[in-house]
């Protein structure tokens, strides 16, 4: 699931899809500069391509978080987000950031993490090429010139890669700055959400597989199909068609 997540995320040149970074665990905090808001987002994907996003964000005096589970390429869990916040527009933010950060990696470090040891320092400047992100409700462009400089240090074989990237890129003709830290690597204990796994107390609804599809997730009155309602358990959720 992630990595049908970041696939859609590239450089608008084809000498620029290196594959070196393929993590099935990859924490990303997002901030700039000045701003009081804040994200950061936690984005796990079990062997079968199931995934778990945790999100917490800080917009002035408003916090919100909450766990988002994808299913089967077919359905989304969604539990803890406050009424008034749109798990569908929670998840594309996830996505999105997940998407540019294994971007900003990737250009800089193409052939995937350095060797364990001292932190690496990277910076890359883009004079053409924007970076393109889609997901399957929204879009993002990160248009050219653009630059991202910082550090990636692996500190021991196996372990996952920590960053801290600072991205510049042109916003309406002003240079604007984000800054995002975390890490980037795979796990030797992977997601593991099983068949026995209760579905209280969690929002079930159907993945959406197109913008159309999207717009009628979000809504507040959206609700999971029948069959859905009745299941117990994520295995008897997966069943289902």
């Amino acid at each position: 699931m992630l990595a049908a997540l970041l696939a859609t995320a590239s450089l608008a040149a084809p000498a620029q899809a290196a594959a070196g970074w393929a993590p099935n665990d990859i924490t990303v905090s997002r901030s700039a500069p000045g701003e009081a808001a804040s994200r950061s987002t936690h984005f796990e994907v079990a062997p079968d391509g199931d995934a778990r996003i945790a999100i917490e964000g800080r917009e002035e005096s408003r916090r919100t978080a909450g766990t988002i589970l994808l299913i089967g390429g077919r359905w989304i869990l969604t539990r803890g987000f406050g009424a008034s916040t749109s798990e569908i527009d929670s998840l594309d933010r996830a996505a999105l950031d997940s998407q540019l950060v294994i971007v900003l990696l990737t250009a800089v470090l193409p052939d995937g993490p350095p060797a364990p040891g001292e932190p690496r320092h990277v910076r890359v400047a883009e004079k053409t090429n924007p970076i393109r992100m889609t997901t399957a409700s929204t879009s993002a462009e990160y248009r050219a010139p653009w630059t991202v400089v910082g550090t990636v240090t692996v500190p021991a074989a196996g372990a996952a890669a920590n960053y801290q990237l600072s991205f510049t890129y042109p916003d309406q003709g002003v240079a604007h700055t984000v800054d995002f830290a975390g890490s980037a690597g795979t796990t030797k204990a992977p997601l593991d959400l099983p068949d026995s796994m209760k579905l209280a107390g969690w929002k079930v609804r159907r993945l959406p597989q197109s913008l159309d599809s999207s717009l009628t997730a979000a809504s507040p009155e959206a609700a999971a199909p029948q069959d859905a309602q009745r299941a117990a358990t994520l295995g008897e959720l997966r069943q289902l068609r």
